[in-house]
């Protein structure tokens, strides 16, 4: 039986009041793990942010009838994820779940958040779930795999930038509709104002949908399987970057609708750590696609497996799995977060770093 422990976190116990003059400060949980209440933050999207934006990132998500789980896939490094609440106010939502500080670390959230840095924390949420039971995640889909944008699609609307668009919903809606509605009432932009490199699981308790950008133009349908491919529109992505961990969970898609404890399991199973193993059947060719241009899903895996770049990954990832040693340039990377939501209970468990023996509880 796999440990469980649960964080109860009150809210003064969420105050410090010795550092950054009485701004709220996270409480470490475990090693790259971290936990904060933040009740003000500004409503008004922070695009000034948008330079340090990043969305190299590679992730799954599925929703099986009561539950949903994601795994956020990044590159390796010293990165700390933060559990973050945020209470419900007139107009706004509470929500929990999962977020960051950029590449804030351990030693550097210890020595506590500015006030900016504070403001900015809630924006950066990759996954979370509200007090109404409405969920979202964000996905990146290939850069420059057809259908890009170039330009806003609706300018004349209110703007949001498709980074914040997480927060923004959950915020704001109370199932799919409001989130349909507010997604074609407002402009959602991406980076450099065009360049929708992103695609966003959306649910409630009665049905899940994928939001996508295809030809400058949101398109939204059911889905309940997504990762790094436009699933509403496959043809459009001839690298169909996570084609494989698409396939697993499907083929298992049943297990991920048992319980909490299946769901997580069915995520497990595509802990992106495998893409380096060359024994995995299939090989999770199409994550290694992009080191020649000229690949795309169909080319053969003797080929993409004798790249020499492909080999030096491998290699790499097991030097680090051996040794703990690893440097940024090696690019190399691994699922940092598995998030699985009780939609019913608003409940959270969350894995870090593939240590699968240690499962953390949080809740609304």
């Amino acid at each position: 039986m796999k440990k469980i422990f649960t964080i109860v976190a009150a809210a003064a116990a969420l105050l410090c009041s010795c550092k950054q003059n009485q701004v709220p400060q996270p409480v470490k949980v475990a090693d790259y793990l971290w936990e904060i209440t933040v009740d003000d933050y500004t409503s008004e999207v922070p695009n000034y942010l948008e330079k340090d934006l990043g969305t190299e990132f590679g992730c799954t998500a599925v929703r099986n009838g009561n539950y949903y789980g994601r795994n956020l896939d990044f590159f390796v490094s010293e990165a700390a994820e933060i559990i973050v609440h945020t209470p419900a106010k007139e107009g706004r939502h509470a929500v929990v779940g999962v977020g960051r500080l950029f590449t804030m670390n351990d030693e550097e959230l210890a020595a506590g958040l500015t006030a900016e840095q504070l403001s900015i924390l809630p924006w950066g949420m990759f996954d979370g779930i509200n007090d109404a039971g409405l969920f979202c995640n964000m996905n990146v889909t290939p850069f420059g795999d057809s259908g890009i944008p170039h330009t806003s699609p609706n300018p004349e609307l209110p703007e949001v930038h498709s980074g914040f668009l997480v927060r923004a919903l959950l915020d704001n809606c109370g199932s799919v509709d409001e989130a349909v509605e507010f997604i074609n009432t407002h402009n959602i932009v991406g980076m450099n104002k065009g360049g929708f490199d992103l695609h966003f699981m959306i649910g409630d308790p009665e049905k899940t949908v994928v939001l996508e950008y295809i030809d400058n133009k949101a398109v939204i349908k059911e889905q309940n399987i997504m990762t790094n491919f436009l699933v509403n529109a496959p043809a459009l992505t001839p690298h169909a970057d996570g084609i494989e961990r698409y396939n697993i969970i499907k083929e298992n898609f049943a297990e991920g609708g048992e319980s909490m404890e299946g769901m997580w399991n069915l995520l497990k199973r595509v802990k992106f750590s495998q893409a380096y193993d060359p024994e995995v059947v299939p090989f999770w060719m199409s994550e290694f696609v992009s080191v020649d241009p000229s690949y795309t899903i169909d080319t053969p895996v003797e080929t993409i497996l004798a790249h020499e770049k492909v080999q030096e990954d491998i290699a790499n990832f097991k030097h680090f799995k051996e040794t703990g040693e690893y440097t940024k340039e090696m690019g190399l990377w691994f699922t940092t977060h598995n998030s699985t939501y009780d939609i019913a209970n608003r409940a959270l468990w969350v894995t870090i770093r593939e240590d699968y023996d240690n499962i953390y509880k949080f809740s609304l």
